[in-house]
């Protein structure tokens, strides 16, 4: 997966490249923009696929001669313990045995966990594919002998396609563009043998990638996506032959989809898919197709020592946000060597189909949330119906809905018998939901409308000790100087989202809140502190004001009290009460990354 490029600039060898410039949409090649909503047909409907890691570095299992390598990205294992390629492969290739590999018990799996496509790495950066592939290099090379790894006999992506193809999965390959061994690629081992006086002959390995491509794009069938990755700035579009790669990918297989890492930056447009790693973009990525993908626990490729497996409400909670914003879950798995899915991975993955196979219908062909975040949870959207996926139920049991439009019929998703009561009030629709639900979590309740949902405008209630969190997530951002959220990123996927690149005092943010108690309240701001950001703001809720300053510092996230208002009792009778934050002055490169004001009743 994709890294720091720095990490391979200290590790890899260099070379002088020519430099792709600015890249137009699929380098201009004709037919993909054209053919673009119809391809994507089926992408759209599905929501969630299966990401498969398995290579020679699934037998390493995260470690190295005995060491254990903590590092998330098992898959980099060769990298983290910097092993020349020939050591690597003779090391690894008799472990990779497949011995107990059941394509149909994958593909099986992954139909019961609801899943409608599939992904599987058919080469990593380390150079070895589990397809045949018959190109020069690959049958014989003095580096490492030959990058094919299957066993004698067979072709492990071969059988794997197939059985997903025969369980009626779309399949594609994840196919990596650069490589650690090829001795005339762009990134290779410092440590490798190099014949002196010889430099790299970078059109060889162009035409090496093209050769490959080619094979799993006219070998094996119809193929319906092509995952590629690693980009940099220095290596990007026309660097890796990326022109004639897609001419001629076209014609091979028409329908095919190319996600955007021919390119640099996971959310650039220049492909068909966006391919954000390990987070969910805030705002979603909207004017484009994407798809996050993302793991069961923090590493790719097999890691028998990497433990930390998300718990199924985490697991549903970034899958449904992931869907609620308009996006698909690529959801990864990282088989051992000998071919087994990982116990953990298999209970997530079956807890997960238990719900869909109820609940699909809140999932399969919805498009994002029309209210821009709820307390409660996450909905998803079709023609005349709101699907509300409640994951943190009110204790009085009454769902309230920011909607204006008439609610025809309200029902638990799996009860549409059961009618649930819906009211009208000042702040939109309750619905009140049922006391005895005894399905998979999270519940969802679908709201049948007529035409599109109008919205009110979002209000924050209180917590049930009288305290108001204002996020970044259900903040109003205002002004032309660049201000927007900051979420998380692939090397840190649990940042909370943040009001960021704030550099222009005509800039502020604002938040419309329900007051349930007058009385004072202590006010809290959690920011992000970092040596070139500071400033300071003002607070304005009703008669207050409040003035603070927020200094640079060390990195990390800090809260201060910013001081103690008082809201009076004739706020109880209004339908709701600004608070504004606005920038004084801009210290620095930008303001402090705001994260959320607490008012804590005193």
């Amino acid at each position: 997966m994709k890294k720091h490029t720095l990490l391979l600039i200290l590790l890899l060898g260099t070379a002088s490249y020519n430099f792709a410039q600015e890249s137009k949409p699929y380098e201009g090649v004709a037919g993909w923009a054209e053919t673009k909503d119809q391809r994507l047909k089926w992408f759209r409907e599905a929501r969630f696929g299966l990401f498969i890691h398995w290579g020679l570095y699934s037998a390493a299992g995260g470690s190295w001669n005995g060491k254990v390598y903590p590092q998330h990205y098992a898959e980099w294992i060769q990298n983290w313990a910097n092993v020349p390629s020939k050591e690597y492969g003779e090391t690894l290739k008799p472990k990779f045995t497949a011995a107990k590999f059941k394509p149909e018990e994958w593909a099986s799996l992954a139909k019961e966990a609801g899943m409608k496509y599939m992904v599987i790495t058919s080469r990593h950066h380390e150079g070895f594919n589990i397809f045949n592939s018959k190109a020069p290099y690959s049958l014989n090379n003095p580096v490492t002998g030959g990058t094919n790894i299957s066993p004698k006999g067979r072709d492990l992506y071969g059988e794997t396609i197939s059985a997903f193809r025969k369980a009626g999965l779309k399949t594609g390959a994840y196919y990596s563009l650069i490589d650690w061994q090829h001795p005339d690629a762009y990134h290779t081992f410092k440590i490798n043998p190099v014949i002196s006086g010889s430099k790299p002959n970078h059109e060889v390995y162009k035409n090496y990638l093209y050769d490959q491509i080619k094979e799993l794009a006219t070998n094996y069938g119809k193929m319906d996506v092509l995952w590629l990755d690693y980009s940099s700035k220095d290596t990007q579009g026309e660097t890796w032959g990326t022109k004639r790669i897609l001419t001629d990918l076209k014609k091979w297989q028409p329908g095919i989809i190319v996600n955007n890492r021919f390119w640099d930056g996971l959310e650039n447009k220049n492909g068909d898919i966006g391919t954000p790693e390990k987070y969910v973009p805030p705002a979603g990525l909207p004017g484009m197709d994407w798809e996050v993908n993302h793991t069961m626990n923090e590493s790719y490729g097999y890691s028998d020592h990497d433990q930390n497996w998300k718990s199924y409400d985490k697991m549903m909670n970034l899958f449904l946000e992931t869907v609620s914003k308009g996006g698909n879950l690529l959801l990864n798995i990282g088989p051992d060597a000998a071919g087994q899915i990982p116990a953990p991975a298999v209970k997530i993955l079956k807890e997960i189909g238990t719900w869909m196979k109820v609940n699909n219908e809140a999932v399969y062909g919805t498009s994002a949330s029309p209210f821009q975040s709820t307390d409660w949870g996450y909905c998803t959207q079709k023609p005349g119906k709101l699907y509300l996926e409640i994951f943190n139920a009110p204790a009085n049991g009454v769902l309230e809905v920011p909607l204006s439009s008439a609610i025809h019929k309200a029902y638990v998703l799996g009860a549409k018998g059961k009618m649930l009561t819906v009211k009208t009030t000042g702040n939109g629709k309750t619905i009140q939901l049922p006391a005895d639900f005894q399905g998979p979590k999270p519940m969802v309740v679908v709201a049948e409308i007529k035409g599109a949902p109008a919205v009110l405008a979002d209000k924050v209630n209180s917590l049930k000790d009288g305290s108001i969190v204002l996020t970044a997530n259900n903040a109003k951002l205002t002004g032309t100087g660049g201000i927007k959220l900051k979420g998380a990123s692939t090397h840190d996927p649990n940042r909370p989202n943040t009001i960021a690149f704030w550099t222009d005092k005509n800039d502020h943010a604002f938040w419309d809140l329900k007051i349930q108690k007058p009385g004072k309240y202590k006010v809290l701001v959690n920011y992000f502190s970092a040596a070139n950001a500071a400033g300071t703001f003002s607070l304005s809720l009703e008669n207050n004001m409040l003035n603070c300053i927020v200094p640079a510092g060390d990195e990390g996230f800090k809260e201060m009290e910013a001081g103690v208002i008082e809201i009076s009792q004739q706020a109880l009778g209004t339908a709701s009460l600004r608070l504004e934050l606005k920038a004084g002055k801009v210290d620095g490169k930008s303001m402090p990354e705001i994260s959320r004001i607490t008012l804590k009743p005193i």
